[in-house]
């Protein structure tokens, strides 16, 4: 008798029933894991869809954009994070160059590339764009945040023209921590019985309630923290002493900027206000930003330096840049500066009042 290590089957034989793979198996696991994913897909797309958010403060881009694509004739554009959100005053640029103003500002956390992108394709030759980054900004990556792209995206459909694939794929990618985020909001309010509440007055509320749609002006300005005294801690900026500034950062503005040149608009950087202990723990990076800029065939209009822009702290709201409503003429005094040192006649639409 042959061993079993010895036996080998004749050519035709059957093989083993055990050796049988069956198809309709394979594919029933596949059917099974398919059915899982879209399960999964579709709680994960329920969850970040079906629970609120904080606030409708993204809500303004909508606004904002659709100003900016309306506005006839000549007009300034001002570009840049929630310093411009806060701290800007459009009515009175207005009054003092007769030019229509649009306030683009809103979150830092875009990224400088699509805080750029996002007005290109609606300004034209004559039109004067005004950049105002947060020093974030220069230490933050110039693609943005994934789930901040993905809010805005969200908000504003036609927002996703303005990214790059990468940007794109980051917001995708952030899909399951703003539903993770969402989940633990709910839980935690649950938890300690706030979940049905009606807003109180406490800090968190009281941003909220700053921060919300309702607190924008048409020009696009956030006016909700007038007459509001803010209690809480002051919001830090990075620190780019730690960090560094990205050296990517300065070279897209120049190229930016030199692509609207090329198209006739007018571009101008007129920085975010600061207040005086952040500049003065990162003036060597935030000098050197200041040089990197303003010298180079390619330089950009920039009449002063930062620290021009750098206020005392009893001028500010929540963070070191936001302005409150009741200072933002200061900042809109510099602005109307900026514009008249670097444009002279260009500055203007027509005769101020």
């Amino acid at each position: 008798m042959m061993d079993s290590e010895t036996q080998k089957p004749k050519t035709g034989d059957a093989a083993p029933p055990e050796a049988v793979v069956k198809p309709k198996g394979v594919l029933s696991l596949l059917g099974r894991l398919s059915l899982l994913a879209i399960v999964a897909v579709a709680t994960l797309m329920a969850v970040v869809l079906g629970i609120p958010d904080d606030n409708d403060y993204a809500r303004a881009t909508l606004l904002k954009h659709d100003r900016l694509s309306t506005l006839p004739g000549k007009k300034i554009v001002l570009v840049g994070g929630s310093n411009l959100s806060y701290g800007m005053d459009s009515t009175l640029i207005e009054r003092e160059t007769g030019c229509p103003a649009v306030n683009m500002g809103l979150n830092g956390y875009f990224g400088v590339r699509y805080l750029m992108r996002e007005v290109a394709d609606d300004v034209k030759p004559g039109d004067i764009i005004v950049i105002a980054f947060e020093w974030d900004s220069f230490g933050k990556p110039i693609d943005g945040s994934g789930k901040d792209l993905y809010a805005i995206v969200k908000t504003n459909p036609a927002a996703i023209a303005y990214l790059t694939p990468q940007q794109i794929g980051e917001a995708v990618s952030a899909i399951p921590f703003v539903a993770q985020s969402k989940l633990l909001r709910i839980g935690n309010q649950a938890a300690r019985g706030e979940l049905f509440k009606p807003k109180g007055d406490n800090l968190l509320d009281q941003l909220i309630e700053v921060e919300s749609f309702k607190s924008f002006a048409p020009t696009g300005d956030l006016i909700g923290h007038k007459g509001v005294a803010w209690t809480g801690d002051i919001e830090e900026g990075t620190k780019l002493y730690q960090t560094g500034v990205d050296p990517t950062v300065v070279p897209a503005i120049k190229a930016y900027a030199k692509q609207m040149e090329a198209k006739g608009v007018h571009v101008v950087m007129s920085y975010t206000p600061t207040m005086r202990h952040y500049y003065e723990a990162n003036k060597t990076q935030i000098d050197s930003v200041h040089t990197a800029l303003t010298t180079g065939p390619d330089a950009v209009k920039a009449p002063r330096p930062p620290s021009d822009y750098v206020f005392d702290e009893s001028l500010f709201f929540d963070t070191v840049y936001h302005l409150k409503a009741e200072t933002r003429h200061l900042r809109v005094q510099q602005v109307v500066g900026d514009l008249r040192t670097t444009l002279k006649d260009a500055a203007t639409c027509s005769k101020p009042n």
